[in-house]
C-alpha cells in the first residue's frame, strides 16, 4: 500500500507518528483540513497544539498508527463512567424508573466529585434510552437529593424556588416517560373528567386562545399543570405586546388573573398602555375567565 493510500485510510484525530525525509520525527493527533493533511503536536509545557503541516509526499518519509481514534474514544467513555452502578440492565418502565431513582440518590449521596460526575454520566445514559426530557430528568434528580432528608413525595415547591416552572427546567415525569417502548411514551394521557369539561381549566383556556388564533403557549406549569399555570400571550413581536394569564387553583375551580408580562421601564409601559388599546386585547380579556374586570 503506497503511503497515499495508507493517509487516506486515517481517520481525524487518530494518534500517528510521521518520520520526515530530514529525520524529524512528530508524534500527535492526524487531521486533514480542505484536503490537505496535518499533525498536531502538544510540546511538554505548552497550552496549545503546534501545527505540522501539511504532510506532503516530498516530506514525509512514513507514517504510523500510533492509537486509533475509535479505541482512544472508547477509554475516554469508560473513564469518564467509572465503574458501572450495580444493578440488573432494565427491561420493564418499572425498571427505568426504579434504577434512575437510585442512581439519582446515589449521585445526590457521593462527596467524591469525580464520582459523582461519573454517575450522573451514567444516569445520562441510562435516560437518554428512554429520551426522557431535561426538565423531567432535572425532576428525578432533585427526587433523589430530596429522599435523603424527607420520606415525603415532595412538590414541585419542594424541588424548585416556585411552585410554578419551565416544563423544560422541571417537571415531574409520567409513569409512562420510562417505558422502553416509544408508543407508549408518546401516547397522550387524559384528562381527568372534570377538568375536560371546566372551560376555565388550563389546558381548556390555553386551547380557546390558540383557535382564537392568538400566539399563545404554557410558559409555566404547575403540578398539576391543568391546575396551576401561567400562559404566555404575545399580541405584538418581541416583549413589546406580551400578556401572561395566570391560573392558581381555587377550591374546585380554577381562578385567572391577566398580567403585562413585558418590561416595566417607561418604554414598555407606554407599549403596555398602546397593548391595552389593541382589538385584540379586548378579545383576550373576553377569553380569560375572571369574576374582574381587566384594566
Amino acid at each position: 500500500m503506497s503511503q497515499a493510500d495508507f493517509m487516506s485510510r486515517l481517520v481525524n484525530r487518530d494518534r500517528i507518528r510521521v518520520t520526515m525525509r530530514d529525520g524529524t520525527v512528530h508524534i500527535g493527533a492526524y487531521m486533514t483540513v480542505a484536503g490537505m493533511a496535518f499533525v498536531l503536536v502538544r510540546k511538554p509545557g505548552a497550552w496549545l497544539d503546534e501545527t505540522i503541516g501539511p504532510l506532503t509526499a516530498d516530506l514525509v518519509e512514513s507514517v504510523s498508527v500510533e492509537r486509533a481514534w475509535r479505541d482512544i474514544e472508547t477509554e475516554r467513555w469508560h473513564k469518564a463512567r467509572g465503574e458501572r452502578f450495580p444493578g440488573a440492565e432494565p427491561l420493564t418502565a418499572m425498571d427505568y424508573e426504579y434504577r434512575l431513582q437510585r442512581m439519582a440518590r446515589a449521585i445526590a449521596a457521593e462527596e467524591d466529585p469525580i464520582r459523582r460526575s461519573q454517575l450522573a454520566r451514567q444516569f445520562d445514559d441510562l435516560a437518554d434510552a428512554i429520551r426522557l426530557g431535561g426538565g423531567k430528568r432535572a425532576w428525578v434528580r432533585a427526587e433523589g437529593a430530596w429522599s435523603l432528608t424527607s420520606n415525603a413525595p415532595p412538590t414541585l415547591s419542594d424541588l424548585w424556588c416556585s411552585d410554578v416552572a419551565s416544563p423544560a427546567y422541571m417537571a415531574r415525569p409520567r409513569p409512562q416517560d420510562f417505558d422502553p417502548d416509544p408508543a407508549v411514551r408518546r401516547r397522550r394521557l387524559r384528562l381527568p373528567a372534570e377538568v375536560a369539561e371546566d372551560p376555565r381549566s388550563v389546558p381548556n383556556v390555553l386551547r380557546s386562545l390558540v383557535r382564537a388564533g392568538f400566539r399563545a403557549r404554557l410558559a409555566l406549569a404547575g403540578d398539576p399543570r391543568y391546575r396551576r399555570g401561567v400562559i404566555q400571550i404575545d399580541l405584538r413581536p418581541g416583549r413589546t405586546g406580551r400578556f401572561l394569564a395566570e391560573a392558581k387553583p381555587q377550591g374546585d375551580t380554577t381562578a385567572w388573573d391577566l398580567s403585562w408580562g413585558g418590561n416595566h421601564n417607561t418604554t414598555a409601559l407606554r407599549q403596555a398602555s398602546s397593548a391595552r388599546r389593541l382589538p385584540a386585547y379586548q378579545e383576550l380579556k373576553r377569553l380569560i375567565p375572571s369574576e374582574r374586570r381587566f384594566s
